[in-house]
């Protein structure tokens, strides 16, 4: 461990103490934290045994989503804002600063930053930031056909808040765990059994869009293809620009829409 992963874990430390003393952080979550963070930590070095390597990654997955979805009974996470229900009716939407799930994003974000493989296409900037503009409106305009979603805009105190959150929490967690967990990770399995560049990019894609899908528990319907839509594209704009800004992008740009201007949540 060099110094600069010493300085990084001390500061790491200091901060889930911190929270879990004013008590927005579970213990559990924080001790669930601790091991996400050692086991990322071995998972990268490239040394590693194949095997070895599928152990740590069995390990660390289960515990990275058990870290970023466990709230424990009687505990609640600081609570930004609340959107009313109908009159009596209690509030539609609560959404509150899950600091567990934020800080594993940032922790997989910076101890699993991917190294791209030998000689690997990658589109020119300017058409994946031109992709991340034309899906985020084809999401969103799917999404209003098939779910008939209705023009329902937010105050902007509400729309800045629920930015801050979408963008550093939910999004960067959620695509920093599918693309350097599983996307990246089974992109090079397949590489590993198959020169065919198509299928290295098209298995895991596919596959990780069905896990999209799979980890957004609750839908039913209609809802299941948009979403599925919106994993696979959040996927294929990974698989073209080789970077996490993309699809982070792109499901914060859908999520920011959506909530600011259309009927939130479904």
């Amino acid at each position: 461990m060099n110094k600069k992963e010493l300085l990084s874990g001390l500061v790491l430390a200091a901060l889930v103490i911190g929270l879990v003393m004013l008590g927005w952080l579970p213990v559990a979550n924080a001790i669930g934290l601790v091991g996400v963070a050692f086991l990322a930590w071995f998972f990268r070095k490239e040394e590693l045994s194949p095997w070895i390597k599928t152990g740590l990654f069995l390990l660390l997955v289960p515990l990275a989503f058990w870290v970023a979805s466990y709230e424990p009974q009687g505990f609640a996470y600081p609570l930004l804002l609340s959107l009313a229900g109908d009159a009596g009716e209690p509030a539609r939407y609560e959404l509150s600063v899950d600091f567990a799930k934020g800080i594993a994003g940032f922790l997989l974000l910076y101890l699993l930053w991917p190294k791209r493989m030998a000689n690997e296409w990658v589109a020119d900037k300017w058409i994946s930031a031109l992709f991340v503009l034309l899906a985020s409106l084809i999401i969103i305009g799917v999404a209003i056909l098939v779910l008939g979603l209705q023009w329902q805009p937010k105050p902007i105190e509400q729309i800045l808040q629920f930015a801050a959150v979408s963008l550093l929490i939910t999004c960067l967690a959620e695509e920093v765990f599918l693309r350097f967990l599983f996307q990246h990770n089974l992109r090079n399995a397949v590489a590993s059994v198959t020169a065919n560049r198509a299928l290295q990019e098209i298995i895991p894609l596919v596959l990780v869009t069905c896990v999209f899908v799979a980890i957004h528990s609750g839908l039913s319907g209609a809802a299941v293809w948009v979403y599925a839509l919106a994993g696979f594209l959040y996927g294929l704009s990974y698989t073209l620009g080789k970077h996490i800004v993309y699809p982070i992008a792109l499901h914060f740009l859908v999520n920011q829409i959506h909530f600011s201007f259309l009927t939130y949540p479904l």
